[in-house]
């Protein structure tokens, strides 16, 4: 029998990007609370905190696997779940959510103007800190796609 692909994401991909998304977004958020509640008084004003620079150093060091999970969704995940319509929406919000995280971060490394900087900075955290939040309904879709085949007694697979 020819192996069939699903939409469903294989285990090394789920974990891959788990552990990447979550260290990204644990660093991230790491970094926004020092960078806004973690400075020192010092002698020429507030001072960065030291663990500043570590929190940056560990979001690139996750942004590599996340972008290798990322591009692996897009070969198999996204076109085969594009017949998915109930999930098709959550699914467009997650893959924009990510374009625009990635275009974001890719000014904040490279952009010199201090006002796109801060601008780009407020776009980056704030869809960041929102990802989980369409990543849990894109999967809550999926979850209600299921028990409505369920329901209908259609035959799905995993996804």
């Amino acid at each position: 029998m020819p192996h069939r692909r699903t939409t469903r994401l294989a285990a090394w991909q789920k974990w891959l990007l788990t552990l990447s998304g979550s260290g990204l977004w644990l660093s991230g958020a790491g970094w926004l609370l020092l960078h806004h509640f973690g400075q020192k008084p010092g002698g020429f004003g507030p001072e960065m905190n030291p663990a500043e620079p570590w929190m940056m150093t560990i979001h690139g060091f996750f942004l590599v696997p996340a972008l290798l999970g990322i591009g692996g969704m897009f070969v198999v995940h996204v076109p085969k779940g594009w017949s998915y319509v109930t999930q098709r929406i959550s699914g467009i919000g997650l893959c924009a959510a990510l374009a625009v995280l990635i275009v974001s971060g890719y000014l904040l490394y490279y952009a010199g103007d201090e006002a796109l900087r801060d601008w780009t900075g407020f776009v980056h955290w704030a869809v960041g800190l929102g990802l989980p939040g369409v990543f849990t309904w894109h999967y809550l879709n999926k979850l209600h796609r299921q028990k409505r085949a369920a329901r209908n007694g259609a035959k799905i697979g995993r996804s």
